[in-house]
């Protein structure tokens, strides 16, 4: 049975790189969803600790399904704001919003939907998600700002 998450956000900022722009001088589409996963990966070592995100979290959740949409070109040296949330909560799956932002004003960038799905280490078999990402993701409202991605 799915469920409505608790309102709870991160954002993370991203300078972009010139090595994630094309021929043309803007970001290449598919590096949206590294931005993306860049920021989810901050949000879960802030909610749940640099070792079990290391150890447990990678491991846990997989991406089954995903959808963007491009709005505006985000070009080499710009800041880009990834803002994170979980939209759906369900039994052994769960889904997370993204909305890309250029800095400092605000324009919308990009939007994305990834469904991630739990499974065991072992079996690589779905299983439930785990109780304490779901209350520490539910309760995360945090901001950080750019950092290095070497």
């Amino acid at each position: 049975m799915a469920s409505s998450p608790a309102a709870s956000a991160f954002t993370e900022t991203i300078r972009v790189r010139f090595s994630e722009t094309d021929g043309q001088g803007v970001v290449f589409n598919g590096s949206y969803p590294v931005y993306a996963d860049a920021a989810l990966d901050a949000w879960m070592e802030r909610a749940m600790g640099v070792e079990w995100t290391k150890n447990v979290g990678r491991a846990l959740c997989v991406a089954a399904s995903s959808t963007w949409e491009f709005k505006r070109s985000a070009k080499f040296m710009d800041r880009l704001a990834v803002k994170c949330s979980v939209v759906r909560w369900g039994t052994t799956s769960f889904d997370v919003a993204y909305d890309g932002t250029l800095e400092p004003n605000g324009e919308a960038c990009f939007a994305g939907r990834v469904t991630y799905v739990c499974v065991s280490d072992e079996t690589r078999r779905p299983v439930p998600v785990p109780g304490d990402m779901k209350a520490a993701l539910s309760g995360t409202t945090t901001t950080t700002t750019a950092r290095s991605r070497l």
